[in-house]
């Protein structure tokens, strides 16, 4: 924690106003959200560039490996709308590493470098490497739970008397053994009915409210 103290520290008294003097604005909110995340996790120091490669170039793919993670942080649904972004937004470009409009790449380079991302597990790659740095020789001392309320019933649901009342009644018999010669049919289970029930039926037979089990 004192690391990660310190980073912050460093993050909020000299990077910010460093990056605010380059770009000649003041960050929102957002981009010091972004520009956090990239310092944390360094995105760009695990994407890897061969010296020799056959057919498209495989440059700005660690601009591109910025803006992956600004796309994540901005919430955009797509590429093209992340596109659009870096070319109408100075400061977030520059953050990303372009200094103009026109050295964006295309939309494709975009979908290439993202595919590649996604199939060499890079998240996954960063986070592991972000637990080994900051919390390898510590014991997690919490534990985060969804707290979100679902609405339903605390009592099981009534049961129709009437419909119970319809239904074919059982033959009455003497509890205990059965007599000498006499033969009791047992009831089916509903696993045993599903063994020659299509699956449409074996949906309509299960039960669709909450019920004590008899």
């Amino acid at each position: 924690m004192r690391k990660l103290s310190q980073i912050w520290f460093n993050i909020q008294g000299f990077l910010f106003p460093f990056i605010e003097k380059e770009i000649e604005e003041p960050l929102t909110e957002k981009l010091k959200q972004l520009v956090t995340t990239l310092e944390l996790i360094r995105i760009e120091d695990f994407v890897h560039i061969p010296e020799y490669w056959l057919g498209q170039s495989p440059k700005n793919r660690k601009q591109i490996a910025r803006s992956f993670v600004a796309k994540a942080v901005y919430n955009m649904a797509t590429t093209r709308g992340l596109i659009d972004r870096l070319k109408t937004t100075p400061a977030l470009r520059r953050i990303c590493g372009w200094e103009k409009a026109s050295q964006i790449p295309h939309e494709s380079s975009f979908s290439r470098a993202f595919a590649e991302f996604a199939q060499n597990g890079i998240a996954q790659i960063v986070h592991e490497s972000c637990v080994k740095q900051h919390l390898e020789d510590h014991i997690v001392g919490h534990i985060s739970r969804d707290s979100t309320s679902i609405e339903a019933r605390e009592k099981p649901k009534k049961k129709n008397k009437v419909a119970a009342k319809s239904s074919v009644q059982k033959p009455k018999r003497k509890r205990g053994r059965p007599k000498k010669g006499e033969k009791r049919v047992k009831e089916p289970t509903r696993l045993e009915r599903q063994q020659s029930m299509t699956t449409d039926k074996m949906l309509e037979d299960l039960p669709q409210s909450c019920e004590l089990c008899g």
